[in-house]
């Protein structure tokens, strides 16, 4: 080495800076970053405006309530998105959890969701008869949200590689808050008016084709990033290995199933969303058209709830940003007892649509950023699979909410999810708070 590359070399290592080497990896580290960021966050304004277009909670109820009155049947049917998304992650995570790289399978869950989206747009314009368009919109329904766990391990890893932690608020944050605009702008307003000019299913057909287009490219964003390699990943487990595992999270680690029970319960007391639209169609008398009215509401609450959470959980805590969801959610089902009870004005109905949306930012912003926080990073795939899987089981109670509601009426459904409500509350209280 010659003396004035070591006087060089001297001089930056005394003066701090970086070595020209380590200076290039940081810029690129840095360029990366702000691209994931960028895609990332694209991806979830697209997905959220893409999603509106089969909202659980108003479009895909009030398609299924044309086709059965089974209230158990379009209940469950509601909450495949959701299920979907949580049930299968601890299954995939074993076969995954030892890559360093898992952005192949979530290209994997692009192609199968916007494939059964386009088909189920297809099926729906086709309109053959009740019957078989009721069978076949369930299986490419399912598909779709089947998809949507294939993803799920690989998204949230994905984000806590990528994303800083103090950056992570802001990124759920504008996600949510930049779709809800777009939702309750052109969303709200396009399909309206797909739904007023022409006949059932033709009007949801043309729905679903909207959403097909707009979520199969929002996917794509995020298909592009550009994921790190994990640097320590667990051994290869099969799946037996991969559920003893998993019992032995569940069992040792008490923040983190104190966490999975809390969620279980908030997640239990949602068991009468996928009801509201059609209480609206049959106790007050909107009609199919008027689900853009819904959709806005839904969005605008998402837009207020967002702009609380966000900083709630980049300023406080992911903790805190829980508690405030769950004390929102305590006034959907008193509100629905109150149109139960007494005349109210019909317009301002949908406000249970926005507390119902605000409460699922919120756990979507603080609960992500609880569970990255709780998560090992050596075994995040195994954490985030298993709490995911767990969640997908009180969903399913909503095939019991439906069966309820056929047999004993609004009333004592949501008497249920008040008391579930505020049960909810007193167990996220309980949660410990972790610093950031």
């Amino acid at each position: 080495m010659s003396e004035s590359n070591f006087d060089e070399e001297s001089r930056i290592e005394l003066s701090g800076e970086p070595a020209p080497q380590e200076a290039n990896f940081l810029a690129m580290s840095a360029k990366n970053e702000r691209r994931n960021f960028r895609l990332g966050v694209t991806n979830g304004v697209l997905y959220g405006l893409g999603t509106s277009f089969i909202s659980r909670s108003t479009i895909i109820p009030s398609f299924f309530s044309h086709l059965t009155n089974s209230n158990a049947l379009i209940g469950i049917v509601s909450q495949f998105e959701s299920i979907g998304w949580y049930l299968p992650q601890f299954f995939v995570a074993s076969f995954v959890v030892h890559w360093p790289k898992k952005l192949a399978l979530y290209r994997i869950g692009w192609w199968v969701r916007g494939a059964a989206l386009f088909l189920l747009a297809a099926v729906t314009l086709w309109s053959p008869s009740a019957g078989v368009l009721l069978a076949l919109a369930i299986i490419l329904y399912a598909t779709f949200a089947a998809g949507s766990g294939l993803s799920g391990v690989v998204f949230l890893d994905l984000v806590a590689k990528t994303i800083p932690a103090k950056r992570r608020g802001r990124f759920f944050g504008l996600r949510i808050s930049l779709a809800s605009v777009l939702s309750v702008t052109l969303g709200a307003g396009t399909i309206s008016f797909l739904l007023a000019r022409s006949h059932f299913p033709i009007n949801f057909g043309w729905v679903f084709l909207v959403a097909a287009v707009v979520v199969t490219v929002g996917l794509g964003f995020m298909a592009f990033m550009r994921e790190p390699r994990t640097p320590v990943v667990p051994d290869q487990r099969n799946l037996l290995e991969h559920f003893r595992e998993g019992w032995k999270v569940y069992r040792e680690d008490k923040r983190f199933s104190t966490y999975v029970n809390t969620r279980m319960l908030m997640s239990t007391a949602t068991i009468g969303v996928p009801f509201l639209v059609i209480f609206a169609h049959k106790k007050l008398g909107f009609h199919v058209h008027d689900i853009g009215y819904f959709v806005a509401a839904d969005c605008i609450g998402t837009l207020v709830g967002n702009f609380f959470w966000e900083r709630l959980t980049d300023r406080r805590s992911a903790k805190i940003c829980l508690e405030a969801a769950t004390i929102t959610n305590v006034a959907l089902p008193v509100i629905v007892l109150l149109y139960l009870w007494f005349p109210l004005p019909k317009l301002l109905y949908a406000s249970v649509f926005s507390i119902a949306a605000a409460f699922d930012a919120g756990t979507s912003i603080g609960g992500m950023t609880y569970i990255i926080e709780i998560s090992p990073e050596h075994d995040r795939s195994t954490y985030i699979g298993l709490f995911n899987s767990l969640m997908s089981l009180p969903l399913m109670l909503t095939a019991a909410a439906g069966a309820l509601l056929d047999l004993t009426g609004y009333g004592t459904l949501y008497i249920l999810v008040l008391a579930l409500s505020i049960a909810s509350l007193f167990a996220v209280r309980r949660l410990e708070a972790h610093a950031k």
